[in-house]
């Protein structure tokens, strides 16, 4: 009575679909001042391109594409030399680098598919992009570390059993890829913190609570004590909406915005704070209670009415 279809059965096709290997993080590092984070795909040490390519001098990872489908196509192979990862498996290697507290490159946020270079093609990029091989190159540093250092370190990673020893070893692996990547952090946020000073365009205070920032990644630690104290009254857009009904710190920003107290030296305060739910730090800014009486007299104004 009833003709049977394929479509009909959409629960037995699912079963039989080829699904990609798991993508993950192993660790985060950095390699001379650069970060340098190894992935595991299907068990396989890999590489963000555009991480490479930035070593390399290849300009991104667009370049180290290209030369990889054209350049390089006679000896590059896909799944042996080199990976391409749809937007599902991106979307959980960003959370995984997310809950790992990476701040992502614009380049790779907003993506839907990323270039994954395998141990073969590390090398590869490496060999062909020397333009001397008998002179000593960034790439060939890179690869002598990844050979020397990351690879047993992710050796030791995967072997969380066996001897006492084989474990301690694995410990102390962990520990030192982590020294790694809060000195390579710490030296980040310090230049950045010269570079601002420098130019004398940033209050004072921001640079000293990024310094502090900075300090606390170095030691694990949090030194809030030593953070610039903020006087009674000042208030963030944020808490401001809250104090109205119906009105978001968005409505806030634009009358700010509208009655230009953003740019005031006298009524507004950049500050860092920790972001809702992460341990990231981000620039907000306040504003003096006189700047607040501004504020809330506009939105009276505008018929927004005051929680009392």
């Amino acid at each position: 009575m009833f003709e049977d279809h394929d479509y009909d059965h959409p629960a037995e096709q699912a079963w039989t679909e080829p699904t990609r290997p798991p993508t993950g993080v192993s660790f985060v590092g950095s390699f001379e001042g650069r970060a340098f984070i190894t992935c595991d795909f299907d068990g396989k040490p890999c590489w963000l391109a555009d991480e490479v390519a930035a070593i390399l001098g290849l300009g991104g990872a667009s370049e180290l594409a290209r030369r990889l489908a054209i350049d390089w196509s006679e000896d590059a192979q896909e799944g042996k030399h080199w990976v391409r990862i749809g937007e599902l498996e991106l979307d959980e290697l960003r959370a995984d680098l997310s809950e790992r507290g990476v701040i992502l490159a614009a380049s790779l946020a907003e993506a839907r598919s990323a270039l994954l270079l395998l141990e073969p093609g590390l090398a590869l990029a490496v060999e062909r992009s020397s333009t001397d091989p008998s002179q000593p190159s960034a790439g060939r540093r890179l690869l002598r570390h990844v050979c020397e250092r990351v690879i047993p370190a992710v050796g030791a990673i995967r072997r969380p059993s066996g001897s006492a020893l084989e474990r301690e070893a694995a410990s102390i692996t962990r520990e030192r890829i982590e020294l790694e990547r809060r000195r390579w952090e710490y030296d980040a946020l310090e230049g950045l913190c010269d570079a601002l000073d420098g130019r004398a365009e940033i209050d004072a205070e921001v640079i000293w609570a990024y310094r502090i920032v900075a300090a606390e990644i170095a030691l694990s630690g949090e030194l809030w004590q030593l953070k610039p104290t903020i006087e009674h009254g000042w208030l963030s857009p944020t808490q401001v909406a809250r104090r109205h009904l119906g009105v978001t710190p968005q409505r806030v920003g634009q009358i700010i915005s509208l009655l230009g107290l953003r740019e005031s030296k006298v009524h507004s305060k950049a500050v860092l704070n920790k972001t809702v739910g992460r341990d990231r730090a981000v620039v907000t800014h306040i504003y003096s209670p006189a700047a607040v009486g501004l504020i809330e007299r506009e939105l009276r104004s505008r018929g927004y009415r005051r929680v009392e």
